[in-house]
């Protein structure tokens, strides 16, 4: 007998009765499984990015972007990484208590940072510690208004849209007043940043020092932005009206190196390309601070053998050289390695070697996570011609990084709250921990300002900010003073010029020490035994 159907499914239409609906049973039953199947595939990729993050619960709140997790936590998760698993804790803690002790309404500040990106390095944990430890504070004795914070990890910068997305979700979120940290000086943290202001957020930033990352694009220092990549949206300013930050611009910095480094480099050694503001920014006002015609000696941050090169042309020179170094502070260790080996094995012709370099050198203070980099800081700074004396690094600090001796009493406060907080005060030699904290701070000082009984808003956090502009009405940071001009940028005396010396210890803990280098003076010497 014929079969009513095609392929057992579809009813045929040459059939002279004509066909009731019961005949289409079969077929819807197949469409409605075939719909349900191309579902189901459909929603798995983005189930499974949810539930790999959240520590296996599927939630909205972080996801996974390549093989990393990013988004928001306000309690102990980590995002995976076992390196921030401690300062979450602490967070997480804090947040809980928060009310406790504090007499007003609460608050919520939202604190950015890029956890694994790799010109971050392990610093980042130093970073949200200090976030944490300035909660901690905020939250203590005489505090007004109990704060809690919530952390967004903007991931690695090379994630397409990540980050923006990550600074999205918090900027919908109606209670956070404030950010803190935002990220490093990147393109993606120009549209972070820009992305907050239209939610009219005020936003102090921690680290950021690239030229044209301020309200006004930098213009009082009339910046070059011609090495840049043509599509960077920097050169117009950045989170019009929110943007605030605590870390002093480079050109700030240049002109501190030329103070107490005038005499003129023999190479300017910086990266290919103009993708990093750091360098592209930078570059312009060196030549203006030394001289237009300045050698430059170029090297590809994304192959290490080019460092090694840069160094072996440098001591093709048979007499003291000094080398104006413009680049990211993860290969300086390998460039100071580099002149060693080439000492050693007696193909250095100069007689001695000193590097310049902007803040990030502090990065040469901090233990890397990265083993390959580790092993190459380690021994830059237990080389021979380095602990002789004849490689020589000077750098400027991060704004923070005071230090006791600096006769700030904020810094012994600071200090205290660091340890009781269990974190390891040997993470706050490279001063990251020490910028963060002030940011936090800052946005603390403006709270603390704000009746008690009130629920705060962002416009009247950002108006108090904006007004922290003369030494009278400056936030008290554990890096000195905090005054801000009327672009946002931090105001005041520049940022001190340091020799970096040989690793001793302190308190029994490793330690790298500097030595602060003085206009007019020779090179310092650095302590023996320090």
């Amino acid at each position: 007998m014929e079969s009513r159907y095609w392929a057992g499914i579809v009813p045929k239409r040459h059939r002279p009765m004509p066909r009731p609906w019961t005949d289409w049973v079969r077929l819807g039953v197949v469409v409605i499984l075939l719909v349900g199947a191309s579902i189901g595939i459909a929603a798995r990729e983005p189930l499974r990015r949810l539930a790999t993050c959240n520590d296996g619960w599927p939630s909205t709140a972080a996801w996974s972007a390549g093989d990393e997790c990013v988004g928001l936590s306000e309690g102990p998760y980590a995002f995976g990484l076992p390196a921030f698993e401690h300062v979450m804790r602490v967070i997480d803690e804090q947040n809980r208590a928060a009310a406790g002790g504090c007499p007003g309404t609460p608050v919520t500040v939202g604190v950015l940072l890029t956890m694994t990106d790799r010109l971050a390095g392990s610093r980042a944990v130093h970073e949200l510690e200090g976030m944490a430890v300035g909660q901690r504070r905020a939250n203590d004795t005489g505090c007004v208004h109990p704060m809690r914070l919530v952390v967004g990890n903007l991931g690695d910068y090379g994630r397409d849209g990540a980050a923006t997305a990550v600074a999205r979700k918090l900027a919908e979120r109606g209670d956070v007043v404030a950010v803190a940290g935002v990220g490093l000086s990147d393109q993606t943290t120009a549209e972070v940043a820009d992305l907050l202001a239209a939610a009219k957020i005020p936003m102090v930033s921690d680290l950021v020092t690239a030229e044209g990352f301020d309200q006004a694009g930098s213009a009082g220092d009339d910046p070059d932005f011609t090495r840049c990549d043509e599509d960077i949206t920097y050169p117009q300013g950045v989170g019009k009206d929110y943007f605030y930050r605590v870390a002093f611009r480079v050109a700030v910095q240049v002109r501190a190196l030329g103070v107490v480094a005038p005499a003129r480099p023999d190479f300017i050694m910086v990266p290919t390309g103009g993708s990093d503001p750091y360098t592209c920014t930078t570059l312009p006002f060196l030549h203006r601070q030394y001289g237009n015609d300045l050698l430059e000696v170029k090297f590809d941050a994304e192959e290490p053998t080019t460092v090694a090169q840069t160094a072996r042309r440098v001591c093709a020179t048979a007499k003291d050289v000094t080398i104006a170094y413009l680049a990211r502070g993860r290969d300086l260790g390998r460039l100071l390695y580099s002149m060693d080996e080439a000492y050693t094995n007696g193909q250095c012709a100069a007689t001695s070697i000193t590097v310049l370099s902007t803040s990030d050198g502090n990065r040469l203070r901090t233990v890397e996570s990265d083993p390959t980099l580790e092993d190459l800081r380690s021994k830059a700074l237990s080389s021979p011609s380095f602990t002789g004396g004849r490689v020589r690094l000077l750098f400027t600090r991060v704004a923070g990084a005071d230090g006791p001796d600096q006769g700030n009493p904020q810094w012994a406060a600071f200090e205290e709250a660091y340890a009781a907080a269990g974190f390891d005060l040997a993470h706050i030699g490279d001063g990251w921990a020490v910028n963060a904290y002030d940011a936090l701070s800052t946005v603390v000082a403006a709270v603390r300002a704000l009746p008690a009984a009130s629920t705060v808003q962002r416009s009247q956090v950002n108006i108090t900010i904006g007004g922290f502009t003369s030494p009278e009405l400056a936030v008290a940071g554990a890096g000195g003073p905090i005054v801000f001009d009327n672009s946002g940028n931090r105001a005041g005396p520049g940022p001190a010029v340091v020799r970096l010396c040989p690793a001793g210890s302190s308190g029994g803990r490793p330690y790298v020490p500097t030595v602060e280098a003085k206009p007019g003076e020779p090179t310092p010497e650095c302590i023996r035994g320090a």
